[in-house]
């Protein structure tokens, strides 16, 4: 048999920049040695030199010396039972060689992988998943505001550190659920990017729940009382209650397309459009009561069939913008709306 004797062992000669040594698997033949980077890099106080393992004050040791240990079975199967020929092929062009340390490639932080995606999301004009996207970084930046956090820090106990900080601060638990599902996204594609070994996922062990949201459904009664309402015309609540009955005829279109609806969107007796959020088309019919709300709008400024657009904007993320500041002050209105039929709060999303 050829004997080949191969050792795990912390190279502890030169650390890299970041103050981290190399494990490597040390290969004995014939009294001679040969050295392989496991391109595991990990702190001195982190190796227990005793049984060759990487000891648990590292966050990720359990995965790692899984790791480790294929490695070393793989490299086993390969050379312990190989002819003379092809363990000197194997070790030769490396015998003996000291150890050189190519310079790793910048890693790319949480940050500056998540701002490379909204600049992506920006370019497409999904603005509104980039704004998504932004929350879910400064939202993460309160909790860690170190520019450099990389992805292998991302671990169970991180994650429920950050869940139980949002919370702390008042967050409630569907906002809370909604950054920690975004940081999944995040974590997701920089797996795809190979940016982040698939073997360090930490979402297997934590789960992430939303809160079941109460049913907000409008009925009829409530519509009625609105309907009937005597608000004086051309005023902003007139113009809000509008809007609103117009959604629900609408069969709860949402109220960024609502603000985008112009006069090529009307076919007939139907209403064409495609959602912004999603893309899909939707074909609905006008009701009689919509005709008479959009027949109070025949000439609305800015291109749009209604006045929520009520300036003039130079892209797709000032128009959302808009919508989005817009919307916040038809929800305070409507708040104004259920003071008045003394009802619970109502809001665009009611009508949907």
């Amino acid at each position: 048999n050829i004997m080949v004797t191969i050792k795990l062992l912390l190279d502890t000669r030169k650390p890299n920049k970041d103050s981290l040594f190399p494990i490597c698997l040390r290969i004995y033949h014939s009294g001679k040695a040969s050295i392989r980077s496991t391109k595991i890099y990990i702190r001195e106080d982190q190796w227990n030199e005793e049984k060759k393992t990487i000891r648990s004050n590292h966050p990720h040791a359990p995965t790692l010396n899984r790791r480790l240990t294929k490695d070393l079975a793989d490299l086993q199967s390969q050379l312990l039972f190989a002819n003379e020929e092809t363990v000197k092929e194997y070790l030769a062009p490396k015998i003996v060689e000291p150890i050189k340390e190519t310079e790793p490639e910048p890693k790319l932080t949480v940050y500056g992988f998540a701002n490379e995606l909204i600049l992506d999301l920006k370019t497409d004009n999904r603005i509104g998943n980039a704004w998504v996207y932004e929350s879910t970084v400064n939202a993460l930046k309160g909790y860690h505001p170190n520019q450099e956090l990389y992805f292998e820090q991302i671990d169970y106990k991180f994650l429920d550190g950050y869940n139980k900080f949002l919370l702390r601060r008042g967050v409630k638990q569907n906002t809370a659920f909604l950054y920690l599902r975004t940081l999944r996204a995040f974590y997701n594609k920089a797996i795809k990017h190979k940016i982040i070994d698939r073997n360090l996922y930490p979402f297997h062990d934590f789960t992430i729940k939303g809160e079941k949201t109460k049913k907000r459904a409008i009925d009829k009664e409530i519509i009625s009382q609105i309907i009937k309402l005597d608000l004086p015309r051309e005023s902003t609540i007139w113009h809000v209650r509008n809007w609103f009955m117009l959604s629900f005829y609408l069969i709860g279109i949402s109220f960024v397309d609502l603000a985008l609806i112009t006069n090529k969107n009307i076919k007939g007796n139907r209403l064409c459009y495609n959602r912004q959020k999603t893309g899909k088309s939707y074909d609905i019919k006008l009701l009689p009561q919509a005709r008479m709300i959009l027949d109070c709008y025949k000439n609305s400024p800015y291109g749009y069939l209604l006045p929520i657009i009520n300036r003039k904007t130079e892209s797709v993320t000032e128009r959302l913008r808009l919508i989005k500041d817009r919307n916040r002050l038809v929800n305070k209105y409507l708040s104004r709306l259920a003071d008045i039929i003394k009802t619970e709060a109502i809001t665009t999303y009611t009508a949907r």
